[in-house]
């Protein structure tokens, strides 16, 4: 299964929840997880997605850390069965 296939899931039920998953690029801060998910009630996590068995990079484990630092959630989702359980934590229906 390719990430992009987990990635347009976890988009699709997100915004069923009324939450906004946002995609994260920036050419300059490299590490960053995949999404940004907003949900009602000022609530933010983050989303690493991969394919099925693949871990972080080093870099992208050391951004998951300073996220948490910051009192931030991050998931690393790389199977579909993970994602409902993820939105019912930030965004519940």
């Amino acid at each position: 299964m390719l990430e992009k296939t987990i990635e347009g899931k976890l988009v699709r039920e997100a915004k069923k929840r009324g939450c906004m998953p946002v995609k994260l690029l920036s050419a300059s801060f490299n590490g960053l997880p995949d999404r940004m998910i907003l949900a009602p009630g000022e609530r933010i996590a983050f989303v690493e997605l991969k394919r099925p068995g693949e871990k972080p990079r080093p870099l992208q484990v050391h951004r998951h850390e300073e996220i948490r630092a910051l009192g931030f959630k991050v998931y690393v989702i790389d199977d579909l069965s993970q994602i409902g359980g993820m939105l019912d934590e930030i965004c519940p229906v």
